[in-house]
């Protein structure tokens, strides 16, 4: 229902995006979503996690399956392998002046690989590969704490101001409220059946909040949860243990879910000792992208590398709901005794359709001399301002959230180095990914831009192999829980996050 897009005003915080408002006085951008789904730090094995992510003029691992398919010509045997990963993140916030620290971890299963090597036919088709794998391409956990005492504004001014905003009268408030479940269609509309807002005399806008003490002790709890990740089929071939060329399909899902809760209690209070306020969002879609590469040996010791992955076209579908929770003062002039101390929005569904970024990538690998090791560099063009929103029942809708897209972010050029030095069976590895910042306009005096740092080891037999790797990464962020039309009333939760992924392959070859 496109009433979703009224009611979901949260623009939830994931990774290093910058102060966006939870509550919004202009609505939703749904430009947020698209980069957050589409937004790839480092996936894949724990060899090519150690690297850097560098693939692209790499072969022989089943991540080529979805990077740069051509790599599966590398392959002279057949393998199975498993990649099991912990995700860990701590996450620092400064609100109003206080401080406060959380940490959390998730293990998953980072990939899947199952690869069929074949021999060649003829004089140039030296050898063939077909690979089935399963990969996690993002991770949206996150989870942080705000709090302070805020002396300047309160969420009830935003649910003031959202309605006054809106311009609905009080019998239109009330039109759009159900008695007997306690819900509302509106968000307008709940947080007048909370009494949290009044309307003027003559019973509309301009709408004031019910409360008007201040300070108000304001502590907040957001967490996410969720993947993007993908089922791929592809094949390579290797012409003359020279050229390498491969093609894949990539079925993508998509899962993503957000809780956010934001408490204010008021010492001072009149009417309320104070309140809660909830959302929740689930977050399912499906869609497809496509994959094709080449990879070209030079020389011995030189190999070059591209490949080119389309956008992935995926059909969203999302649930939201919010609800607020009063804690009147007894005998207060204004809620009678009566009146329900929970109201709550609706259940609405929205689904729209949504295009990921084209990526086109290219890079070089310096093998070094009596195969002890190697040097490899990649540059991957991301076209973020390709994104795209789309509802079909809504083209003017649609138009407008193309244009924002195409305002606020820039494409971005992503630069991965990685080295890997051999010991006999040992590989020792160390990589480094640069991440630009995609935004346009730098806003929240925020940098964006993302450093990612990689090491590992593996050990090789003829019959199995093992790696181990670590990814680290540090970014700032902030969060604002709402916004208003001055700006001097709000503010912002500065936070810093540490996020820490351990990494193991385990295969074995047939």
């Amino acid at each position: 229902m496109k009433i979703s897009r009224i009611l979901i005003t949260a623009s939830f915080l994931s990774g290093a995006i910058g102060a966006k408002a939870q509550l919004s006085l202009g609505g939703h951008f749904y430009g947020e979503e698209a980069l957050r789904f589409s937004e790839t730090k480092i996936s894949g094995s724990a060899r090519m996690q150690g690297l850097g992510g560098g693939y692209v003029s790499l072969g022989a691992d089943a991540t080529n399956n979805y990077t740069n398919p051509a790599g599966l010509g590398f392959y002279n045997r057949s393998e199975l392998s498993i990649t099991p990963v912990l995700n860990s993140i701590n996450t620092s916030s400064v609100y109003a002046g206080e401080q406060f620290g959380r940490s959390t971890t998730s293990p998953n299963i980072g990939q899947l690989g199952l690869v069929f090597s074949s021999g060649g036919v003829g004089t140039r088709k030296k050898r063939s590969a077909f690979a089935i794998t399963y990969s996690r391409q993002n991770s949206f956990l996150s989870d942080f704490r705000y709090n302070g005492l805020n002396q300047r504004s309160s969420m009830m001014d935003f649910f003031a101001q959202k309605a006054s905003l809106r311009g609905a009268d009080s019998k239109t408030l009330d039109d759009e409220f159900n008695p007997n479940t306690g819900t509302a269609f509106t968000s307008t509309s709940m947080y007048y059946q909370a009494y949290m807002i009044d309307p003027s005399q003559n019973g509309g806008a301009p709408y004031s909040k019910i409360e008007q003490a201040l300070p108000a002790d304001q502590v907040g709890n957001v967490s996410a949860t969720g993947s993007t990740s993908q089922w791929n089929l592809g094949y390579g071939i290797n012409f003359d243990d020279k050229t390498y060329i491969g093609l894949g399909i990539g079925f993508v899902r998509l899962n993503y879910e957000n809780t956010n809760s934001h408490s204010e209690r008021f010492t001072n209070g009149v009417i309320f000792n104070g309140f809660d306020y909830n959302e929740n969002l689930y977050v399912r879609g499906s869609g497809v992208n496509f994959s094709l590469g080449a990879i070209y040996k030079a020389t011995e010791s030189i190999s070059l590398g591209a490949s080119l992955t389309t956008p992935s076209w995926i059909s969203v579908s999302e649930i939201y709901n919010s609800n607020i929770r009063t804690d009147p003062k007894p005998g207060n002039p204004v809620i009678p005794s009566k009146a329900s101390n929970y109201v709550a929005t609706e259940e609405n569904v929205f689904s729209y359709n949504l295009t990921t970024p084209l990526r086109a990538s290219g890079g070089a690998t310096f093998f070094l001399p009596n195969k002890a090791g190697f040097i490899t560099a990649d540059a991957e063009y991301v076209g973020y301002r390709g994104m795209g929103i789309k509802d079909t029942q809504d083209k003017d809708w649609s138009s407008d959230q193309k244009r924002g897209i195409q305002s606020t972010y820039v494409d971005a050029v992503n630069v991965k180095v990685g080295a890997e030095y051999r010991i006999q069976s040992i590989r020792l590895r160390a990589g480094a990914k640069y991440m630009p910042d995609p935004y346009k306009v730098k806003a929240d005096n925020l940098d964006r831009s993302q450093m990612l740092f990689t090491g590992g080891i593996g050990y090789r037999s003829s019959k199995f192999f093992i790696d181990l790797a670590g990814v680290f990464n540090q970014f700032k962020g902030a969060y604002t829980p709402y916004e208003l039309s001055n700006p001097t009333n709000y503010g912002s939760a500065a936070l810093t996050t540490k996020a820490t992924s351990f990494v193991v392959s385990v295969g074995t070859f047939f």
